[in-house]
């Protein structure tokens, strides 16, 4: 989007973009951007907390008055960092067993899911079309050397991360979205072969095939884990 507010502003269109990652804006050099230490996926820092975010709106709409870009703008306020996480521990046995695949997994998350959603009336699952199992299969199909096009893979794996992590929101103890990061890194099938599945993806002789496995399919906070 930092690249296609060159383009708007060719036209008389002023822009300006919230940056979460700021090496990224730093590399692609938009005309005005806002740069937020918040988590990703929360670019208006504290959720529920209208006057916060307002605020961090307002700090953005200021930049439009710049015209010395591209630049890059520091928001002062942080949000506190959620560090205790004892106590947090998954309701269910995801510990891998001889016996476990992907399948399983995705089989006993089902029910807390579903609560989710119950408990939410809305889910962000189902950019791909395909029902959990179904995006199950295309990843063990994918490990299996039988990798699909690049989108359909994005997808698929995009709805797996939103099952478990809203999956997570559901269990009788849900911790925070911090604690529920942690725990699909950490402790599922699913993390464990989107690692496995990266090296072949970023070794592909698809350009499509390795921008997801070198870009996309494991977030940056969570390269550290990948096998040099």
């Amino acid at each position: 989007m930092g690249a296609l507010g060159h383009f708007l502003e060719r036209e008389g269109i002023p822009t300006v973009g919230i940056s979460l990652v700021r090496e990224h804006t730093e590399t692609v050099r938009p005309p005005r951007a806002l740069w937020v230490t918040f988590e990703l996926g929360r670019p208006f820092g504290r959720p529920d907390d209208p006057d916060f975010q307002r605020r961090v709106m307002e700090a953005a709409f200021d930049l439009l008055e710049r015209t010395d870009g591209p630049l890059i703008g520091d928001y002062p306020e942080h949000v506190a960092e959620e560090a205790d996480f004892t106590g947090w521990a998954c309701p269910i046995n995801l510990a891998p067993g001889a016996a476990d695949t992907l399948a399983s997994e995705i089989d006993r998350l089902a029910v807390w899911y579903d609560r989710a959603v119950a408990a939410r009336a809305r889910t962000t699952v189902g950019v791909s079309g395909l029902d959990m199992p179904a995006a199950g299969r295309l990843v063990t199909a994918a490990l299996d050397g039988a990798i699909p096009t690049a989108p359909a893979l994005k997808a698929a794996v995009d709805d797996l991360k939103a099952f478990y992590l809203e999956a997570a929101s559901a269990f009788p103890d849900p911790g925070s979205s911090r604690t529920r990061k942690a725990w699909l890194w950490d402790e599922t099938i699913l993390a464990r072969s989107l690692l496995a599945l990266q090296p072949k993806l970023a070794a592909s002789a698809d350009a499509q095939h390795r921008i997801l496995g070198n870009l996309t399919l494991i977030p940056a906070t969570e390269r550290y884990r990948l096998v040099s």
